[in-house]
């Protein structure tokens, strides 16, 4: 691992609960922003209630998966 990312890391060790908060929402929102870009890249045409709906449908998907033993 580079020094960069052990940078992040010391940064994210200083941050007060409401900020990692908040760090946990923007990137939650960038990651949600990335996967209907990919969606729409994948499903050209698509209208963006469906895209929004697949995006629902993986994302259950992951939390499902991730609550197996």
């Amino acid at each position: 691992m580079d020094a960069s990312f052990w940078d992040e890391i010391e940064r994210s060790r200083k941050l007060s609960g409401a900020q990692r908060m908040s760090e946990s929402l923007r990137l939650f929102d960038e990651a949600a922003r990335r996967m209907l870009a990919g969606i729409k890249s994948q499903f050209p045409g698509i209208s963006d209630d469906e895209a929004r709906r697949i995006r629902r449908e993986r994302l259950d998907l992951i939390r499902r998966l991730e609550s197996l033993p």
